[in-house]
């Protein structure tokens, strides 16, 4: 559970707060510094001025030069008026009651608030502190901390604020073994830039390796961990790395990503590449196996080879999967990813598993090593639950013979229930399967079940496998049916309605289906979520009504034309194409389908192909009169004529355009007719350019779409630009920025603040 984290002019107004005395004196403490604020808050020295710019517009805070502790120089400080100290007092109340999960030295976890961790805290810690260790989760783990090192990162003259980002990274509770392949690594990471495959079975232990290695490294370099999900793809990483490098200070990676709905992996290897060339980092990715997203692999592979070009840069993959992702050597020969496979335990370190069964006898002991073949997760079912007496030829037999056998049936429905959901989930989720859920602890107590935090549980993907194996399909089909209905009702982020599709599919309402993939599968593919692609692919053709199917092989399509798979995407459109009738729904569907081929046959340099297949589709738009496609279909045939140098014909397709417009009453034509402004700004007919562009401004100026009232100022923008009046060129500009931040445009708005 993600707990927003106080913002930055908040901690800046909390950490002043404290030094509220200082304001007359003639030399103040280092911490009123800029680089003084910056480490107090957890942000980059230069971003410092921006972030108070709005406090001393408001008459909270006044800067002035004086002399700083431990500084030779005068540098500036900073300090709150009366009046923003009546407002940081107002804060501290406020905040005061902010939510902390607060792990003590003792390794207990409690839920507490930010004043009460302050007053708990076995030394002197101050609230911005308590904000700054937060992780995203409002996790602030104390044993690590102390008072020297709370001192040594503020205290920090040089700008080098270490940044951590660990997602969803399961608490270390304990770690055996593995001195080998640890070292192996550090020396790896310590000796230069390079990348790590980590391969390992389920359970096997990748995820505490990992987070071994962020201990090991903490305070020592910027940390990026992300774990794959089955329901994400790269641009769940691309945004966790780029709110980690906005945070270390380059905003460029967060900016591209904001600008664009499906990322190019070569763009976005050098963005990553230029934010980290000098700073030191380690970046993990774990569960590298649960997706098979081309452009994630294309990153990687990317940085991979970049490695030469960063100072100080690790980059460790966790899977299953033994298949290497990355190239194991250059084009010279030379090593580029080292392989450090993870097997079981040693003997020595398995014994630390099994606390409950000492003392165990040496014949026993070599039994259970035997059977469990060093496995982690297996050893901590052994030791909650016992070895028993049968010998068994195989780790599977055990798990279902000593394990699964042994629950009662509500234990199993209890687990069943939960191991279908593929996140963690609260107690609530279950509250449809008539469960008793007060045998849920017993489940986290024999490790069967993992209580993820206060509120939420789910399970080991081992435990998952079993399980699922071991249930007959119309149970499976049972549990993901009540999980539909916990998503039903709460489908209002992407992921969610993701995770609402995928337990869908698996529920068998062939009807429900097709009808939610029809309509939430479409936004969601227009919106750019490429991770659907799974869940497509693994529909059947039998799933779904014969309606569907078609719609389905749409977008599979759609998705693979947005990765660059023209060939595999036209298999697929062609396939949808031979399977529609004659109904008017499914006529527009081909004609959708004929747009997207033309699409296609633009991109890869086949203008008289993409004609063709317009002019087909267009004939269907106009049987359907539905006059958006055709005039959509009019303006991309009128580009295609444009491309060609052929003025005349782009004209005359151009004025069908004006004549759709002029006779249709359709409020939903204004994006047509900007583009039609465009078209004809960029052609040299200026004055047809205006009338249109005017005409989409009003249309749009009362209760229309901000966006396209602000796409037809930024075509006034450039018309008046272009006839040399440059302050009605800045205005609509301007405009049109403002009518874009509102509304969260960033890739138009990129392309008007160049303009």
């Amino acid at each position: 559970m993600v707990i927003t984290k106080p913002g930055v002019q908040e901690r800046i107004l909390l950490h002043l707060r404290d030094f509220g005395d200082y304001s007359s004196k003639v030399e103040v403490p280092f911490a009123l510094s800029q680089m003084g604020i910056a480490n107090a808050v957890a942000i980059a020295r230069s971003n410092v001025p921006r972030a108070i710019a709005g406090l001393k517009d408001q008459g909270l805070l006044v800067e002035r030069q004086t002399h700083v502790t431990g500084v030779t120089r005068k540098r500036k400080a900073y300090f709150l008026t009366d009046s923003g100290m009546i407002v940081a007092e107002e804060t501290w109340e406020r905040l005061s009651s902010h939510p902390v999960r607060l792990i003590g030295q003792e390794g207990s976890t409690s839920s507490t608030t930010l004043a009460k961790a302050i007053e708990s805290s076995p030394f002197s810690i101050r609230a911005v502190d308590i904000i700054r260790y937060m992780d995203d989760s409002g996790l602030v783990d104390l044993r690590p901390l102390n008072p020297e090192l709370i001192e040594r990162d503020l205290s920090k003259h040089v700008e080098k604020q270490l940044v951590t980002s660990l997602e969803d990274l399961p608490r270390l509770r304990s770690f055996y073994g593995r001195d080998t392949e640890v070292k192996t690594m550090v020396d790896l990471l310590d000796a230069r830039s390079t990348t790590i495959l980590v391969p390992g079975i389920a359970g096997i232990g990748k995820t505490a390796l990992a987070g071994k290695l962020i201990e090991t490294f903490t305070h020592k370099r910027n940390l990026l961990y992300h774990r794959v999900q089955d329901w994400e793809g790269s641009r769940a990483f691309l945004e966790a790395c780029g709110e980690w490098l906005a945070a270390i200070g380059n905003d460029s990676l967060s900016d591209y990503l904001a600008a664009t709905p499906v990322p190019v992996a070569q763009m976005s290897v050098d963005l990553i590449v230029d934010s980290l060339t000098d700073v030191p980092t380690i970046i993990i990715i774990d569960d590298l196996h649960k997706v098979a997203d081309d452009i994630l692999y294309a990153v990687i592979r990317g940085l991979t080879q970049r490695m030469d070009d960063l100072d100080e840069t690790g980059l460790i993959l966790f899977s299953r999967s033994y298949k290497s992702v990355v190239p194991l050597r250059d084009a010279e020969g030379k090593i580029t990813t080292l392989v450090v496979p993870l097997d079981g335990l040693d003997r020595d370190a398995c014994r630390n598993l099994l606390p409950s069964l000492e003392p165990v006898d040496e014949v026993t002991y070599q039994h259970i090593y035997g059977l469990s073949r060093g496995h982690p997760l297996v050893l901590n079912l052994i030791n909650r639950g016992s070895i028993g007496t049968t010998f068994y030829e195989t780790l599977e037999m055990y798990v279902e013979q000593e394990i699964f056998s042994k629950l009662s049936g509500a234990e199993k429905r209890l687990l069943g229930a939960l191991a279908v959901f593929r996140e963690p989930m609260p107690l609530e989720a279950l509250s449809g399967h008539d469960l008793e859920t007060d045998f849920l602890d017993d489940l986290v107590e024999k490790g069967l079940a993992r209580q993820a935090d206060s509120e939420m549980y789910d399970v080991h993907d081992l435990i998952r496998e079993f399980l699922t194996r071991s249930h007959d399909s119309a149970t499976n089909m049972q549990l993901h049916s009540k999980a539909v209905d916990w998503y039903r009702t709460r489908r209002e982020r992407p992921e969610e309605q993701i995770e609402f599709l995928f337990h869908l599919s698996k529920a068998g309402d062939a009807g429900e289906l097709g009808e939610a993939l029809a309509t939430t599968g479409t936004e969601l593919v227009q919106a750019g979520h490429m991770e659907l692609y799974s869940i497509l692919d693994s529909v059947d053709k039998d799933s779904v009504d014969d309606s569907a199917w078609p719609v389905i092989l749409e977008l599979r399509a759609n998705i693979l034309s947005m990765q660059g798979n023209w060939s595999e995407a036209e298999s697929y459109y062609n396939e949808a194409i031979e399977m529609l009738g004659s109904s008017k729904k499914e006529e527009l569907i081909r004609a959708r389908i004929k747009s997207s081929l033309a699409d296609i046959s633009v991109t890869i340099g086949k203008a008289d192909e993409a004609l063709a297949l317009h002019k087909e589709a267009l004939e269907s738009f106009i049987k359907l009169n539905d006059p958006r496609g055709a005039a959509r279909t009019y303006n991309n045939m009128g580009y295609i004529y444009r491309r060609q140098r052929n003025d005349k014909r782009a004209l005359e397709v151009y004025a069908n355009v004006e004549q759709l417009l002029e006779s249709e009453d359709d409020p939903d034509l204004v994006e047509s007719r900007i583009k039609l402004a465009s078209a004809f700004l960029e052609m040299g007919e200026n004055d047809r350019a205006k009338e249109h562009a005017f005409l989409a401004h009003d249309e749009t100026n009362e209760g229309g779409s901000a966006v396209l009232q602000a796409r037809a100022r930024a075509v006034l923008g450039r018309y008046y630009a272009k006839t040399d009046d440059r302050e009605l060129a800045l205005h609509h500009y301007t405009g049109a920025l403002d009518g874009l931040s509102e509304e969260r445009d960033h890739h138009a708005e990129v392309e008007i603040t160049l303009l």
